[in-house]
């Protein structure tokens, strides 16, 4: 069900939009829960901010979490672009992602977004090492972000990039890690001085490993090894399990894990609990006390419906209307 949307404008909160504002309860003592938005009750395809990509087909995807949703974006992105990992900060979204194409040939791409317009202040189209661009060392398939003091991270399978968010438009890339063996980059999030590197895997659960930031920053350090570290290498400092078909990770500031797993057609989150239903196609996700960002792949080509019926690539949901969804039913 699609209701109208109450549109928003800046906020103080840390992450910037406040399209919603609080009902007058607040959280149940001895809990984290925090009053449910008000207004946050689904948006309608004329309430969508931005260009629509592709041609215009005048309709979204329902699916059971749509009503939820506070505000949405289809980004003024090129067509092509595929979103994989976000970062909020204050007015800016930054989304990271790669261009369609061929397997293996995808570069990574970068954008910096004016929240709440929607609107590009600044494009990588591809990240190549610093000082040396060339055909074949630039980052493919980026899969997921992760933003500290040290500047934005992105993963992508086999290398790990360290690039500074103010000059996208430029040579953002300040560092490049290899990630050694055993060690797969699928999406990444910061948390407590740890930056957590996860795998994907289709069949079963993965495996996210842990390393201590400083220590990943500290001259000559070039690679992301397990465990045994020798020269120029750093040793994870430990081991989780993560879903399976893992697309997404992110922290609360209480340092609980949110991990989104997704498909096209629909997606599920596990809030630190019980799964509930979320975006088709979601990719990454950012919580804040009372919202969720995510991204969605879904009206990307190729994963684009056919029928036309699409989904924002950027959305701002109702965190505790998500959390009271009920048992998810998406079936990965």
């Amino acid at each position: 069900m699609r209701r109208s949307l109450v549109v928003g404008l800046l906020a103080g909160s840390v992450l910037g939009l406040g399209a919603c504002t609080s009902s007058p309860s607040g959280p149940e003592p001895g809990t984290t829960r925090v009053a449910r938005l008000d207004g946050c009750d689904g948006v309608a395809h004329d309430e969508v901010r931005g260009p629509e990509p592709g041609e215009p087909h005048g309709s979204l995807r329902e699916y059971r979490a749509d009503d939820a949703v506070c505000d949405a974006w289809w980004l003024d992105l090129p067509d092509d672009f595929v979103p994989q990992g976000l970062e909020v900060a204050a007015s800016t979204a930054y989304v990271v992602g790669h261009r369609s194409g061929e397997v293996g040939s995808k570069p990574c791409q970068v954008a910096a977004v004016a929240l709440p317009s929607g609107e590009t202040r600044a494009f990588a189209a591809r990240l190549d090492p610093p000082g040396s661009p060339g055909r074949t060392a630039y980052c493919r398939h980026g899969g997921g972000a992760a933003l500290t003091g040290a500047g934005l991270w992105v993963v992508e399978t086999s290398r790990l990039w360290l690039l500074d968010p103010e000059r996208l438009d430029g040579a953002p890339v300040l560092r490049v890690w290899q990630l050694g063996e055993g060690v797969r980059g699928s999406t990444t999030a910061a948390t407590r001085g740890r930056l957590v590197i996860a795998g994907y895997r289709p069949d079963g659960p993965g495996r996210a490993r842990w390393y201590d930031e400083s220590a990943l920053l500290r001259p000559g350090v070039t690679t992301l090894v397990e465990d045994g570290a020798g020269a120029g290498q750093v040793a994870m400092r430990r081991s989780t399990r993560v879903p399976a078909r893992l697309q997404g990770l992110a922290f609360t500031r209480a340092g609980i894990s949110w991990a989104v797993s997704s498909g096209i057609a629909c997606g599920v989150v596990r809030p630190g609990g019980p799964p509930r239903d979320f975006v088709p196609g979601a990719e990454d996700l950012v919580v804040d006390r009372r919202s969720i960002w995510a991204v969605s792949e879904a009206s990307a080509p190729p994963y684009r419906d056919p029928e036309g019926a699409l989904v924002p690539r950027l959305l701002r949901l109702d965190r505790e209307a998500v959390e009271d969804g009920g048992p998810a039913t998406c079936d990965l």
